[in-house]
């Protein structure tokens, strides 16, 4: 009998047999998603690595510098991308290599070849376009005019030539210099796009994640300027995470320089940005403001901020025209009238240079030397704190 405890001969004759080698047969051609990689020889001017990996896309800035990037980042972090990379392009699937021909009798039925291919796609992109320019009447005509040139000019009963193979049709041309969103290149792993390297570089770091290019993810936003731009950016690419951290960073030049801060989030639609900011722009008269900011702003926000301005300063002077507080004590009271003197000439100057964005501290400066009585102190404070209250009253942003 056999011994179960030990393997039978068969399975011990496994061991003997010789290892199985791979299949020498490998694809003629490469992986259609790895056939157009950028060139690893071209020296990059960024290249962040991110889990110890490089990048797989090209970018290429409008001063030349070469940036390799992170597919993976761009199609998370940007709808751009991630709608372009995330349906299957025409390049990929031309490049999927050819089916094996099979012969068929000559009596069989031959299977019916599918009209959905990307060469016929691409053949049918004229009619489609022709058909959408031909909805106007303008369109039509110059259809008209152009198909009668053509008929005038080949010879009757000999077909027009068929359109060259997809293979054989030359490479898309290179993008302009002058280029304003990014614009594919003849490879679908390089793009042009219209920003510098410096922003460009700003903008990777607010995807990124924090260490990878920058300490932090704003501290490439050194300016307004640059801040500005790399949310004009984040616009085009549509990143919301690159877009919140840039808008948010643009608060820190509310003080220093409000009026372009206002007028850079007027042109973005900051709405809460613009209400902070014009809460100190509201200071600074109209003939100060730059004239940059004032053609970015455009004629709604500037309106609005001198709306605003016109309303501070109409409801100061109206509290500042009010007279001194009375009580019973000021029939009797022989130094009430100096008293009334000092308050009307103190509003009366500080109503001549008072700004939009007062709120009458000035009036707290005052020289009571001149041998008041208690009450009329009294009723002068009781004034200076009313004109305090009613200011605060007032509107202080749009």
């Amino acid at each position: 009998m056999h011994n179960h405890q030990y393997p039978s001969d068969k399975s011990l004759s496994n061991i003997f047999e010789t290892a199985r080698s791979p299949s020498p047969v490998l694809p003629a051609d490469p992986a259609p998603a790895y056939s157009a990689l950028p060139d690893r020889e071209t020296e990059f001017f960024l290249a962040p690595i991110l889990n110890g990996k490089v990048g797989d896309i090209e970018l290429e800035t409008v001063d030349g510098k070469r940036f390799l990037v992170h597919k993976k980042v761009l199609e998370q972090e940007t709808v751009f991308f991630h709608i372009y990379y995330g349906f299957v392009p025409v390049w990929r699937l031309s490049a999927q290599p050819q089916a094996a021909s099979v012969d068929h009798a000559p009596g069989a039925h031959r299977p019916r070849e599918n009209t959905a291919s990307p060469l016929n796609s691409l053949l049918c992109l004229p009619k489609l376009l022709a058909s959408h320019l031909s909805r106007s009447p303008a369109a039509a005509n110059l259809l008209a005019q152009h198909h009668m040139a053509q008929v005038r000019t080949e010879p009757s009963g000999i077909p027009s030539s068929p359109p060259p193979a997809f293979d054989d049709l030359p490479p898309p041309p290179p993008p302009p210099k002058d280029i304003t969103a990014p614009t594919p290149t003849a490879s679908p792993y390089t793009w042009a796009v219209p920003e510098t390297s410096l922003i460009l570089t700003a903008f990777l770091s607010l995807i990124y994640p924090p260490g990878v290019i920058s300490p932090s993810p704003t501290s490439l936003l050194t300016s307004l300027d640059m801040t500005g731009r790399v949310v004009r950016a984040a616009l085009g690419y549509q990143s919301a995470k690159a877009l919140s951290m840039a808008r948010d960073k643009m608060a820190d030049w509310v003080d220093s320089d409000p009026v372009h801060v206002y007028s850079m989030a007027s042109f973005f639609k900051f709405g809460d940005l613009a209400k902070l900011a014009s809460t100190r722009a509201v200071g600074i008269a109209s003939e100060d403001w730059p004239e940059d900011a004032k053609v970015l702003m455009g004629r709604t926000a500037a309106s609005r901020l001198l709306g605003l301005q016109h309303s501070r300063k109409t409801g100061l002077k109206e509290i500042l025209s009010k007279p001194m507080e009375e009580d019973d004590h000021c029939c009797s009271c022989v130094r009430y009238p100096m008293a009334r003197d000092v308050w009307q000439r103190m509003t009366e100057q500080l109503a001549t240079r008072v700004a939009a964005d007062s709120d009458l501290i000035e009036l707290l400066n005052v020289d009571l030397r001149g041998g008041h009585c208690g009450e009329c102190l009294v009723l002068l404070g009781r004034s200076v704190q009313r004109c305090l209250y009613e200011a605060k009253d007032l509107p202080r942003m749009i």
